[in-house]
């Protein structure tokens, strides 16, 4: 896998979520139920996302989804719904891949990576706009804290955010581990500003994940 994180969207993701996606195809043609649903779920998700990843080395890109499919997009795409946008320190990304490769499998990434992509969830943040920023602190690499500005329905990263949460990466272990679940998580945060809409389409989005 590419540790730059420009080559790391443009070559690694964009090909393990077409691949994710296509395994899920194939499966559910194969009669697997789940997989059948899970590829419809993707199949039905439409729109653009912009990325930026900022500072040496950086770039901005755009991610279009149409139809299970996924495009690299030096400009803007036409005609799709905004989805999100979001910016990252490049060498924040690149210290990130640096720690992921040595753990990466293309397989269950492609299936991760496939899946974040969802026409259910999409329908729940129809017609809501966020605006926050959320601080990673104690990270196992250099820099050891990193904010991401992060817009839902929009295409620029906010400069100023409606909110802003901090999460620990400790905290964020314990949940890969199974010592702490998403909703024990979700309750640590330490959020300033007004997060009241934000936090009630959090609830739903884990409500409805739950009961799939």
């Amino acid at each position: 896998m590419n540790t730059d994180p420009v080559a790391f969207i443009r070559e690694d993701f964009v090909r393990l979520f077409n691949l994710g996606a296509a395994q899920y195809k194939e499966r559910g043609e194969g009669g697997d139920e789940k997989a059948k649903a899970r590829y419809e779920d993707i199949a039905a998700a439409r729109g653009k996302v912009f990325v930026s990843f900022e500072g040496d080395g950086g770039a901005d890109l755009w991610l279009a989804v149409e139809n299970g499919v996924m495009a690299i997009h030096d400009a803007e795409p036409e005609g799709l719904p905004p989805r999100m946008a979001i910016a990252a320190p490049a060498d924040a990304a690149r210290a990130g891949l640096d720690e992921l490769e040595a753990h990466f499998d293309d397989d269950k990434a492609a299936r991760r990576f496939a899946r974040a992509a969802s026409g259910d969830i999409e329908k729940v943040l129809e017609g809501h706009s966020l605006r926050f920023h959320v601080t990673f602190t104690d990270l196992p690499a250099d820099p050891d804290e990193v904010t991401l500005r992060i817009a839902i329905g929009a295409t620029e990263p906010p400069a100023e955010p409606t909110f802003a949460a901090t999460i620990s990466w400790d905290d964020i272990e314990d949940v890969r581990a199974g010592e702490l679940t998403p909703q024990q998580l979700f309750g640590r945060l330490k959020i300033t500003g007004d997060a009241t809409q934000a936090m009630a389409l959090g609830m739903t989005l884990m409500q409805r994940r739950q009961a799939r």
